[in-house]
């Protein structure tokens, strides 16, 4: 499995999207009334840039997704993995794989230290 699929399952997760498309249709709103009011107040929906309309919902969609994606990717201790995965304690090199919904466990070298990363080459075909 390559970084793409990696990514792409877990900003698939019903929740994550669930999430991301109420805060762009709150965020996006708020932008579009803010960015073209006087238009749509108006009700002038010719003169409205449909494309920047669009634009206005996907930028929120897209930023809160990448940082679902982010938290999701960093591994704490005691979280749940949200896929199947291996990771590389970057402390130490150890190298452990996990199934999804694992808890993430401590290194055993490293202990409090340890701080995992996904380790993607193990993906790779």
């Amino acid at each position: 499995m390559n970084k793409f699929k990696v990514y792409f399952s877990i900003v698939c997760d019903k929740e994550i999207l669930i999430k991301s498309l109420k805060i762009a249709l709150i965020v996006g709103t708020l932008l579009n009334i803010i960015n073209q009011g006087d238009k749509i107040i108006a009700l002038d929906f010719e003169k409205i840039d449909h494309f920047k309309s669009i634009l206005t919902y996907m930028v929120p969609f897209m930023v809160s997704a990448y940082t679902a994606l982010s938290i999701k990717l960093k591994f704490k201790i005691g979280t749940r993995t949200p896929i199947d995965t291996n990771l590389k304690c970057k402390t130490c090199g150890n190298k452990i794989s996990l199934k999804k919904d694992d808890t993430v466990p401590l290194c055993n070298t490293c202990k409090e230290k340890t701080k995992w990363r996904i380790n993607l080459n193990k993906f790779d075909s």
